[in-house]
């Protein structure tokens, strides 16, 4: 009990110091939201080492920040370190870290929770936030896999947004990038993407955000969002790979996508799902926001935004072979889910809650759904009243009629097997569109004249921003059909005319 006094008394003598980074190093800082992420990654692959590793490299150049301090206190606790956890979680406080209910709620903490040092500041904090009067803090998203309720999201730091993320990396990055901002949607975007894409990318967020305003929150985000599509060269730093081809961090107002398709139509809805949970002050739990933000990734909209309709892509299978085989969990079950179990079944949960939400659309009760759900949110955060509210029946007579919606529409064929049409080549995703990587020969392609490293954007009517949309494109032909596929080689575009030829043609 003594040494805990003597902390406590400590805690109180350096509660109003703070300090700022210092810029010393500043030539030789990597990016702070590039490492934020990588940190937050090697947390959720439970693997607390690594995390700590890239910590202490964070903390070289922004030695103060309390919220990193907590994690690298967090890291030690989960790994059993009680001494060290205990050490940081002083510092963390000692920076300035306020947090304290966040503190009492996070499970990372819990090989400390009878440490003299945790207790010691659990009894000084009410003298601590009288001292340093601070702006209770918002609630974060760090990405896909982050978590509310239950399990409180990683910490990083507050003091950056959106304009903040983008005037960096426009001076560490002033000549290799395209700078540009959007003041009605809110957005400040860097990319390498040539002219008619980064046109072509911006009038489809603006015809998403016009139906997303209009149908379910009112108004774009209040804060401006940095969006960064990175170059090949710096997609590693931000721990992009063919699993991973966007995230947002609702933290850093950032969005980053190699993927200027399905993964940036999906992570555009968190932006704005996230603005409108900030105005109301809600937090929805995960499968509406993944349910929701899936729902978006494949649709077709005419050029000013109107007749929106929302098309079955490669998640319907999953969800049909779940209603029809009787594996699907109940909604209920589903609803109920902490983030941490829904995010560790996500390969099921968002073709199933995808689904949900298309039957909704469908049904042509999304923007009525929404605002049940805002109205009855205190009541029920689960969302059941908000659907029985919207189809003016029990949840489980929705759902039967929902598992009949799906078997009706049968199973898609989205793969290209022996004897289905084919372009004829071997593509791989580039960052407008996919770049030819092989033409084999005999094929529709090579007679048409396509070359390696042609770059395919469009394949009919539809746009083609990786190797997914080609897929699911090419799938929906025919043999014998002629495409019309354009493709940008090098600065110049042009359109093909290519006879669509069955695999096995081409297949040696």
């Amino acid at each position: 009990m003594r040494t805990r006094r003597i902390i406590f008394c400590l805690i109180l003598g350096l509660c109003t110091f703070f300090s700022a980074t210092s810029d010393a190093l500043a030539q030789a800082r990597p990016s702070r939201a590039a490492l934020e992420r990588q940190i937050v990654r090697a947390f959720d692959r439970e693997d607390p080492r690594r995390a700590l590793l890239l910590i202490d490299r964070y903390l070289e150049y922004w030695p103060h920040d309390e919220d990193m301090i907590y994690n690298a206190a967090c890291g030690h606790a989960i790994l059993g370190e009680r001494e060290k956890a205990a050490d940081r979680l002083l510092q963390a406080v000692r920076e300035g870290f306020r947090d304290f209910d966040y503190m009492t709620q996070d499970e990372d903490l819990a090989s400390i929770r009878d440490h003299d040092v945790y207790l010691a500041i659990l009894e000084a904090r009410k003298k601590i936030r009288d001292q340093t009067p601070k702006t209770p803090p918002e609630d974060l998203r760090k990405d896909d896999s982050s978590e509310s309720e239950t399990r409180p999201p990683r910490r990083v730091r507050r003091d950056g947004r959106g304009s903040d993320e983008f005037e960096a990396w426009r001076t560490d990055h002033q000549d290799d990038y395209i700078f540009e901002t959007d003041d009605a949607q809110r957005l400040h975007v860097a990319s390498t993407l040539p002219e008619e894409a980064r046109e072509e990318m911006m009038g489809m967020i603006s015809r998403q955000s016009d139906f997303m305003v209009e149908h379910l929150f009112g108004t774009v985000q209040s804060d401006y969002v940095f969006l960064l599509v990175p170059n090949r060269d710096d997609c590693s730093i931000f721990d992009l790979d063919q699993s991973t081809a966007g995230w947002y961090e609702h933290a850093r107002r950032m969005l980053v996508t190699t993927d200027i398709g399905a993964s940036l139509r999906h992570e555009f809805a968190h932006v704005l799902h996230w603005g409108h949970m900030d105005r109301i002050n809600q937090r929805h739990p995960m499968w509406i926001q993944e349910g929701l933000a899936s729902l978006f990734e494949e649709y077709a909209a005419g050029r000013t935004g109107t007749n929106f309709r929302f098309l079955p892509n490669e998640r319907h299978n999953v969800t049909f072979d779940l209603v029809t085989s009787g594996d699907v969990p109940s909604w209920r079950q589903i609803f109920g889910l902490s983030p941490t179990r829904f995010m560790r079944a996500a390969s099921r949960f968002y073709p199933i809650t995808r689904s949900i939400f298309r039957f909704i659309a469908g049904k042509g009760r999304l923007d009525v759904w929404y605002e049940n759900l805002v109205t009855t949110f205190p009541e029920d955060p689960t969302g059941v009243l908000a659907l029985e509210r919207t189809f003016d029946k029990p949840i489980d007579a929705i759902e039967s009629d929902w598992k009949a919606w799906v078997r009706g529409m049968g199973r898609r064929d989205n793969t290209i097997a022996r004897g289905d049409a084919s372009l004829g080549i071997q593509a791989e995703s580039e960052v407008d569109g996919c770049r030819v990587t092989m033409v084999h020969e005999g094929s529709g392609a090579f007679e048409a004249g396509m070359r390696i490293d042609d770059v395919i954007v469009r394949l009919g009517d539809i746009s083609i921003r990786s190797t997914r949309e080609l897929m699911l494109a090419i799938a929906r032909r025919r043999v014998g059909e002629v495409v019309p596929v354009r493709v940008r080689r090098g600065e110049e575009y042009l359109v093909l005319m290519i006879t669509m030829k069955p695999l096995p043609a081409f297949s040696n």
